[in-house]
């Protein structure tokens, strides 16, 4: 069972050397279980050499 239920990645039409990778989790449990796996904590380890990172978790917004 996958615990990503979409990503989609983005490139800044006005900086294109950034790109934004945009990740939606079944639920929370399916979030920390990522954070928890051994290949995130592998990324933990190695991302700020390699680039800016900034995560957020956000909610969704209903409206209507």
């Amino acid at each position: 069972m996958s615990l990503v239920t979409r990503y989609d990645l983005w490139i800044d039409q006005a900086e294109p050397g950034r790109f934004v990778l945009n990740e939606l989790y079944t639920d929370a449990d399916a979030l920390a279980a990522h954070r928890a796996s051994a290949h995130f904590q592998t990324y933990l380890a190695s991302i700020n050499n390699l680039a800016e990172r900034s995560a957020f978790t956000l909610n969704p917004l209903a409206f209507g």
